[in-house]
C-alpha cells in the first residue's frame, strides 16, 4: 500500500476532503478535524469564561461618557480661547517688529549724520590745524577720520552735505590731499630735525606718520636716520689711529654697541606707536647698515693685517712638518711670523666672539618683537643667516683655520726642533712647549663661540698631533739605540716614553679644563663641544698610551729581563732548603738570600727609578715582578722558602706605589702547602670529595698542588698521589 504524507489541519480544504479515496487518509483526515475541533471548543470556553470580566469594564467606560463630553466641550472653548489671543499676539508682534526696523533706520540715519558731522568737522579741523601748524591736532583729525565706515566717506549723502564753499571737493579727495601735505610736512621736518640734530623734533614727527596711515614710510625714515647715526660714530671710531692689536676688534664691538643701544632704547617707543612687531622692519634695517660698515671694518683689518698673504700654507700639502731637506727650495719671505701670527688669530678670534654674540641680542629682541604673533611664518634667525656679515665672517673664519693649524704646526715643529733634556727633569722640553701652545690654541678656539669653527680645529688639531708629535716619538723610539752610548742611549729612550706617558696625562688635564670653559658657546651646542673635546682626549691619549706601552714592552723585553735570572742564581747560591736544625739558625742569621736580591734587584732598578715618570715606572716594576715571580714558581724549596718569599715581597713594597700583591697569590699558595705540618692538614685549605674548604680562592691547579706537596721528602710520595682535592 503506498503511503501518503500527513496533512496540515489548515491543508484540509473541502475540495482536498472530496479528492480522498484511501479509507487510511479519510480516517487520518477526520482525527485530525476532531483534534482541531476539540482545540476550537476550548478555546470558545475560555473566552466565555472571560464575559463577566469584559462586560465589567464595558460599564466602567459607559460612566466615563457622559465625563468625556464635557471635556470635549471645554477643550473646543479652549482652543477658541487661544486661536484668538494667538491672533492678537501675531498683530501685536508684527507692530513690535516693525517699530524695531523704523528705530533701527532711525538709529543708523543719526550714525551716519554723526559720522558725516564727524567728517566735516574733522574736514575743517585739518585744515585750521595746518594752517596753525598744530601738527599733532592735524594728524588726529585724519586718523579720527580714517576710522570713519567707508560707505560714510564714499556715500551720495557725505558728498553733499560735507563739501562747502571753503572745501568744495568731495571728503576723500579733501582728505586725501590733506593727508599727502600733511606727510610731506611731516617728512620736512623729520629731515631738517635729523640735519640739525634736533632729537625732540625727531620724536614728534616720528610718532605722527602712524596717524597718517604710514607706517611703512615713518619707519624707514626713522630706520635711516638710525642707519646714519651707527654709519657717522663708525667713520669716527675708524678715523682714529688704529694703535693696539685689538683695534679693529674693538672697533667692531664698538659698532654692535651702537646698534645694540638703539635697538634697546627705541624699540619701546617704535613698537608703542607702530605697534607689536613694526621694530623688526627697523633691525633689518640696521642690520643692513650693520653689513656695510662691518664690511668696511673687515676689509682693512684684512689688509692692515695682511691676511691674504698669510693665507699661503692653504695651498701646501698637509704632510709632516720638518728640516728642510738639502737642495729643497723654500721661499722665507712668505712664511708668516708666528708671533705676527698669534695677534692676528687673536683678534680674529675676538672679532668673532663678539660677532655671536651680537647675533644672540639680535634674535632675541626679533623674538620678544614676535610675541603674540605669528612666529611661524617668520624665522629670527633669517635676518642673521642671509646677512652680508654672517657670510664675510664665515669667509675669514675659514682663513682663521687654515692660519690656526700653520702656526700650530709650526709651534710644533719648533718645539721638536730644539727639544732638549735637562738633568732632573722626568721629560725633555717639547712635551711642555708643545702642550702650551695646544692650550693657547684650543682656548682661543673655544673663544670664537663658533661650534662648527670648533669642530673642524679640532681635527686638525688631532691630525697635527698625529703627524708632527706621535709620529716624531715613534721615529725617536725606533732610533735611540743607534747613536749614542748604550746609559745615555737608555736614559734617552726612557725619556722618550716619559713623554709619551706625560703627553697623554697633559692631554688629560687640558681637555677636562676646557670642558669648565666652553661657556662662550652657545647652550645649544655646548654638548657638541663636549663630546667632541672628549673624543680628541680619547682618540689622542689611546695613541700616546699604545705606543708607550709598547716601549716599555721592547725596553724590558731587550735589557731588562735578561738581567733577572743572573740575580735570581746569585740570590740562590750556596742557599738550601733542606737543612738541619744547625744549618736552619744559621742561614737565618745571615739571610743571605735576601740581602743578595736587595743588592741585584737594586742596581737593577735604579736608574729606572731615578728617570722613569711614577706610571713608567711602575709599570717597568710591574713586567719584573712578573718575570720573577714566574720564574720563582718553578724553584721550590722547604722551610726557608716562606720567609724568603716574605723578603722579596717586602722589597717590591718599598720599590713600587701600584698595587702588586695579588701577583704573589700563587707564590703564598705554594709556600703554605710546604709548610704543612701533616698531610691531612691539606683538607683545612683545599677541601677534599667530602669536605668543603674554606674560602680561599686557589690560584693551583690539583696537579700543581700534589707536585708542591710532593717536595716534601717527609711526606710518603704515595700517600701524596692518592690525596683527593
Amino acid at each position: 500500500m503506498p503511503t501518503t504524507t500527513r496533512p496540515n489541519p489548515s491543508e484540509l480544504s473541502l475540495s482536498y476532503l472530496k479528492s480522498l479515496t484511501n479509507i487510511e487518509d479519510i480516517q487520518e483526515c477526520l482525527r485530525i478535524l476532531d483534534l482541531e475541533e476539540n482545540q476550537v471548543d476550548l478555546n470558545l470556553d475560555e473566552i466565555l469564561d472571560k464575559r463577566p470580566q469584559l462586560e465589567n469594564e464595558l460599564d466602567k467606560l459607559k460612566v466615563l461618557r457622559p465625563q468625556l463630553g464635557t471635556l470635549h466641550s471645554q477643550a473646543a472653548d479652549l482652543l477658541n480661547i487661544i486661536n484668538g489671543t494667538s491672533n492678537v499676539a501675531e498683530r501685536i508682534s508684527a507692530q513690535v517688529r516693525q517699530l524695531d526696523l523704523e528705530q533701527s533706520r532711525v538709529q543708523q540715519t543719526i550714525k551716519q549724520v554723526e559720522d558725516v558731522q564727524e567728517l566735516k568737522q574733522c574736514i575743517m579741523g585739518v585744515h585750521q590745524a595746518i594752517y596753525i601748524k598744530d601738527y599733532e591736532s592735524a594728524a588726529s583729525y585724519i586718523n579720527r577720520a580714517s576710522i570713519l565706515d567707508p560707505k560714510i566717506l564714499n556715500g551720495e549723502f557725505a558728498e553733499i552735505a560735507v563739501p562747502s564753499s571753503e572745501y568744495p571737493d568731495i571728503p576723500t579727495k579733501t582728505l586725501s590731499d590733506a593727508k599727502g601735505n600733511l606727510f610731506e610736512i611731516f617728512s620736512k621736518e623729520f629731515d631738517l630735525a635729523v640735519k640739525v640734530k634736533d632729537e625732540n623734533n625727531i620724536s614728534r614727527f616720528f610718532r605722527l606718520f602712524p596717524l597718517l596711515g604710514k607706517e611703512t614710510e615713518g619707519l624707514d625714515k626713522y630706520s635711516k636716520f638710525v642707519c646714519s647715526i651707527i654709519s657717522g660714530k663708525n667713520q669716527e671710531n675708524l678715523a682714529e689711529i688704529a694703535v693696539g692689536t685689538n683695534f679693529y676688534g674693538y672697533a667692531l664691538l664698538k659698532l654692535y654697541e651702537n646698534i645694540a643701544t638703539i635697538i634697546s632704547q627705541h624699540q619701546l617707543v617704535v613698537e608703542t606707536h607702530y605697534g607689536q612687531g613694526k621694530m623688526i622692519r627697523v633691525i633689518e634695517r640696521l642690520q643692513e647698515e650693520c653689513d656695510k660698515q662691518s664690511r668696511i671694518i673687515l676689509d682693512i683689518f684684512c689688509d692692515e693685517r695682511q691676511v691674504s698673504d698669510i693665507k699661503i700654507y692653504n695651498s701646501t700639502p698637509k704632510k709632516p712638518l720638518g728640516p728642510q731637506r738639502p737642495g729643497q727650495p723654500r721661499d722665507i719671505d712668505n712664511m708668516p711670523d708666528p708671533r705676527e701670527l698669534d695677534i692676528i688669530l687673536n683678534e680674529l678670534a675676538m672679532i668673532s666672539a663678539r660677532t655671536h654674540l651680537y647675533y644672540q641680542f639680535i634674535e632675541a629682541n626679533v623674538d620678544v618683537s614676535l610675541i603674540g604673533k605669528d612666529i611661524d611664518n617668520y624665522d629670527p634667525t633669517e635676518i642673521i643667516r642671509i646677512s652680508g656679515l654672517s657670510k664675510q665672517l664665515k669667509s675669514l673664519m675659514g682663513d682663521f683655520l687654515v692660519m690656526e693649524e700653520y702656526f700650530f704646526r709650526k709651534a710644533i715643529e719648533k718645539a721638536m726642533k730644539i727639544d732638549k733634556y735637562e738633568e732632573g727633569n722626568i721629560t725633555s722640553s717639547c712635551v711642555g712647549d708643545v702642550f702650551y701652545i695646544l692650550r693657547e690654541c684650543l682656548t682661543r678656539i673655544i673663544s670664537t663661540s663658533d661650534i662648527e669653527c670648533l669642530t673642524t680645529m679640532v681635527n686638525l688639531i688631532n691630525h697635527s698631533l698625529e703627524v708632527d708629535y706621535i709620529t716624531m716619538f715613534q721615529k725617536r723610539l725606533l732610533t735611540a739605540f743607534a747613536t749614542t752610548e748604550p746609559k745615555d742611549s737608555k736614559i734617552g729612550y726612557m725619556i722618550l716614553l716619559n713623554n709619551l706617558d706625560v703627553s697623554a696625562e697633559y692631554m688629560r688635564q687640558l681637555i677636562s679644563e676646557l670642558l669648565a670653559l666652553s661657556s662662550p658657546i652657545n647652550n645649544d651646542n655646548s654638548e657638541k663641544a663636549q663630546k667632541c673635546f672628549s673624543w680628541l682626549n680619547t682618540n689622542t691619549t689611546n695613541k700616546f698610551k699604545q705606543i708607550l706601552m709598547s716601549g716599555i714592552e721592547q725596553l724590558f723585553a731587550q735589557i731588562v729581563k735578561p738581567r733577572i735570572r743572573p740575580i735570581l742564581q746569585d740570590a740562590y747560591k750556596d742557599i738550601k732548603y733542606v737543612l738541619n736544625e744547625y744549618e736552619y739558625h744559621e742561614q737565618e742569621a745571615n739571610d743571605g738570600f735576601a740581602k743578595r736580591v736587595v743588592l741585584g734587584f737594586d742596581s737593577l732598578v735604579q736608574i729606572y727609578q731615578s728617570t722613569f715618570s711614577e706610571n713608567n715606572y711602575n709599570q717597568m716594576m710591574m713586567y719584573i715582578l712578573e718575570s720573577v715571580t714566574s720564574m720563582w714558581e718553578k724553584t721550590f724549596g722547604s722551610l726557608r722558602f716562606d720567609k724568603d718569599l716574605r723578603a722579596v715581597t717586602n722589597y717590591f713594597s718599598t720599590k713600587m706605589q701600584w698595587p702588586f700583591r695579588d701577583r704573589f697569590t700563587r707564590l703564598n699558595q705554594i709556600s703554605m702547602l710546604l709548610n704543612l705540618e701533616s698531610l691531612s692538614e691539606i683538607h683545612d685549605y683545599w677541601g677534599s670529595t667530602t669536605k668543603s674548604s674554606n674560602t680561599i680562592t686557589w690560584r693551583l691547579t690539583v696537579t700543581e698542588a700534589k707536585k708542591v706537596i710532593g717536595l716534601r721528602i717527609d711526606f710518603d710520595p704515595e700517600e701524596v698521589s692518592k690525596l683527593k682535592l
